[in-house]
């Protein structure tokens, strides 16, 4: 049975993805406890939302490495990637919205990529990709790495939408991605 802190920040997730301006009274009442009782681990909406960040990148990277070693193959460990992300990104969209998302030289800069795993080894299927001249050498790896983002950007909205199905839109991304950057199957 999961904790009280654990059960606040799964119905703030819940709420926040249905409406991002829920209060935290309607937070209290989907958790199961009083809003007393949310205040105990939370001092206030930040600190909440900061915790349902944890979580969500947290998840992502369990989510995005298992996809990377869901199989040998680079070309389908960056589809798995993709897709892992975008469901990830659907899940928790209203903290996406909440938090810019770094721009490549700022990470690059600031060395995270050596620490963030996810990053290191999605950046390191890129270079191989790049390498074996799979992947046009006229798109540089920032561009590469900002274009993901932006295709999963795009998947989120259009399911939030309800533009585009759930399903479809991992096939429309995945078309995308690899029609974008040359990728050769």
């Amino acid at each position: 049975m999961p904790d009280t802190k654990t059960k606040i920040i799964a119905a703030a997730v819940k709420c926040f993805l249905n409406n991002g301006s829920e209060n935290l009274e309607k937070v209290a009442q989907v958790a199961g406890v009083s809003r007393r009782t949310l205040h105990r681990y939370f001092k206030n909406r930040q600190d909440l939302m900061a915790c349902c960040k944890k979580e969500m990148l947290d998840n992502c990277n369990k989510a995005m490495t298992e996809a990377y070693e869901s199989d040998k193959d680079p070309v389908r460990k960056v589809r798995n990637m993709l897709f892992a992300a975008i469901e990830q990104g659907i899940h928790y969209a209203f903290i996406k919205r909440s938090y810019e998302r770094s721009n490549f030289s700022e990470l690059e800069r600031q060395k995270e990529f050596e620490s963030d795993d996810v990053k290191a080894k999605w950046l390191k299927i890129i270079a191989e990709l790049r390498e074996e001249q799979r992947v046009t050498n006229a798109l540089t790896i920032p561009w590469i790495f900002n274009l993901f983002g932006a295709i999963i950007e795009t998947a989120i909205y259009a399911v939030e939408a309800g533009d585009v199905a759930r399903n479809d839109c991992k096939k429309f991304a995945w078309i995308s991605f690899k029609g974008a950057i040359g990728l050769k199957e």
